[in-house]
């Protein structure tokens, strides 16, 4: 395809010509080049796995945040937080615990 601004021709398939950088197509669809319904299956291939594989990995991260976050509380109530804090606590309040 030969580039508007400086006449170079580009190989076919080339979108940014390849001497001075200007896009060969223009936005309106009806001088690109369709994708066979091979190009087409393979890219929505290509699209679904990579959602898929996104949606996973957030996913999986959400989980591990949630078994750290448990952690922290779990440590924080069995160390930190001893039976004299809850003691104190509930004393403070004046109410009594059983």
């Amino acid at each position: 395809m030969k580039c508007k601004k400086c006449g170079t021709d580009n190989p076919q398939g080339k979108n940014v010509c390849t001497k001075c950088g200007t896009f060969l197509y223009s936005q309106y669809p009806n001088n690109r080049i369709p994708m066979t319904p091979e190009q087409k299956k393979q890219r929505r291939l290509t699209l679904f796995k990579a959602g898929s594989k996104s949606c996973l990995f957030s996913i999986g991260a959400l989980i591990i945040l949630f078994i750290v976050m448990a952690l922290i509380s779990w440590l924080m109530v069995r160390f930190l937080f001893t039976e004299d804090f809850f003691k104190t606590a509930s004393d403070a309040m004046g109410t009594t615990t059983t």
